[in-house]
Order: structure tokens, then C-alpha cells, then sequence
């Protein structure tokens, strides 16, 4: 049924969403599947170009729908993402030499884009920290099925990744903490501050986000068994995809 326009206290887009919404939760879209184009929409059903748009943007914002450049919107995995940060950090995990993003995963691997810049100058804020002018710069940009989900931002004294061979694009298995445990700087603790906002422009592109969406952001310290800190970790996390969840005993 057309909707009818102009009609107090309605809004339309919100309707239309809360439609594809339904339908994506339940399965009648599944994962990949396009959502009807705007034309479709605007002859077949008098919508709005407007309405139509602000229901897509409600949607990719939750987490639900994602744009693809000449194909249009598609349908995303409702399912969320639970980050266990204490899960994930285990020793158990780096030291079987599995990825500590495969917790997150339920064992499956994402797609990683990874840049290394093995020796710049350190940010201030950084350097702090570490204690060191000159760092390692791991950058990478992990996403699932083709859609990124994650950003992280690792810096790692110059000196010692270099010993530890984490200088290098792939750190093989386990790895990182894997590698800086072999040169007898294991990681012991972790520290994660956490904070959400919406999305910074750049953010929002790298992370194929809709207008307004927000992110989570987590910084990690790492320190070995002396309290020396191995690692400066920035990450940006699309906050419609994810749990933030934290086990402590009472």
C-alpha cells in the first residue's frame, strides 16, 4: 500500500525501516541480499527519494545495511559481534598460534589490510607511554565478508620490534605477542580505555558507515612482567557491530 503523505505525526522513513528491519531479523532478507532500489520505491510505492534515503541511512547506521558503489544497498548480518577483551588477550590463544580477532570471530579469520612503517617518529602522546622517540606503526583495517569492521593503529618501540620481527607485514603465527615472547619481553598485562562517538569523516568512509553513525574507541596498553609497556593500540570499532563485554571476578 502507497503511504500516504503529508499526514501528521508520521514518519514515513521510519516506517519503511522499521519494515526492512523486520524482515531482515527474521531471515526474509538474508545476508547480501539488495534491498529494492530508490527508483522502485519512489514509482512503486510514492516514496520519497528523501524518506527512501533517511530509512537506508537508519539502517546502515544500526549495522543492518551497508552501500556498495553500482550495486546499491545491500543486507548485513544482523548478528553482533562480542569483543571479550579477556577472551581475546588470553596467553592460550597468541600462544597456540592462533589470531586473538578469531574469538571475535568464533574461529573464523577476517580479511586484514595491514601497513607497516618500521621506523618513524613517535606521537608525543605515544612516546610517553612507550618511553621511546621512535616507533613501529602497524596499521590495519579488518573486515568479514567483505566488509571492514574494525581499525587498529599499533605502535611498538623501534628497537624492539625489529628484534622481534613484528616490523614486518605478516608476524606469523600468534603473532605479535607471539614474537615479542620469543625475544623474553612476554606480555603480561593490558590496560583497555574505552570511549563511543559518532564517526569522523575518514572513519565513516573507511568503515563504509551510513550519516551519524557512531564508533567505540579502544586504546589497549600492554606491558611485559617488569611493567615496561610493549604496545600502544588505538582501535576504531563500527559500534552497530559489536559487544563490548568484560569478565571480572566479585
Amino acid at each position: 500500500m502507497a503511504p500516504r503523505k503529508g499526514e501528521p505525526g508520521r514518519f514515513l522513513y521510519r516506517e519503511l525501516a522499521a519494515e526492512f528491519r523486520a524482515q531482515i531479523q527474521s531471515g526474509a532478507l538474508a545476508p547480501g541480499a539488495l534491498l529494492p532500489s530508490e527508483a522502485n520505491l519512489m514509482e512503486g510505492r510514492g516514496f520519497a527519494r528523501s524518506t527512501v534515503r533517511q530509512a537506508f541511512d537508519l539502517l546502515k547506521a544500526e549495522g543492518l545495511a551497508a552501500s556498495k558503489q553500482g550495486k546499491g544497498v545491500y543486507v548485513l548480518d544482523p548478528k553482533k559481534l562480542v569483543r571479550n577483551a579477556q577472551k581475546r588477550l588470553s596467553r592460550e590463544v597468541w600462544e597456540a598460534g592462533r589470531s586473538i580477532w578469531s574469538v571475535d570471530l568464533e574461529g573464523r579469520e577476517p580479511e586484514v589490510e595491514v601497513e607497516v612503517t618500521s621506523d618513524e617518529v613517535a606521537p608525543d602522546s605515544v612516546a610517553a607511554v612507550l618511553g621511546a622517540d621512535r616507533v613501529c606503526r602497524r596499521r590495519r583495517v579488518f573486515s568479514l565478508d567483505g566488509r571492514p569492521l574494525q581499525l587498529a593503529t599499533s605502535y611498538l618501540p623501534a628497537d624492539l620490534a625489529a628484534e622481534a620481527g613484528v616490523d614486518q607485514e605478516n608476524t606469523g603465527p600468534g603473532g605479535s605477542y607471539a614474537r615479542l615472547t620469543e625475544v623474553g619481553r612476554r606480555p603480561v598485562e593490558a590496560t583497555e580505555r574505552l570511549r563511543a562517538r559518532i564517526a569522523m569523516p575518514d572513519e565513516a568512509e573507511a568503515l563504509q558507515l551510513g550519516a551519524g553513525a557512531s564508533v567505540i574507541l579502544i586504546e589497549r596498553i600492554v606491558r611485559d612482567e617488569d611493567g615496561r609497556a610493549l604496545e600502544v593500540n588505538e582501535m576504531t570499532l563500527d559500534a552497530a557491530k559489536y559487544i563490548v563485554e568484560y569478565d571480572f571476578p566479585l
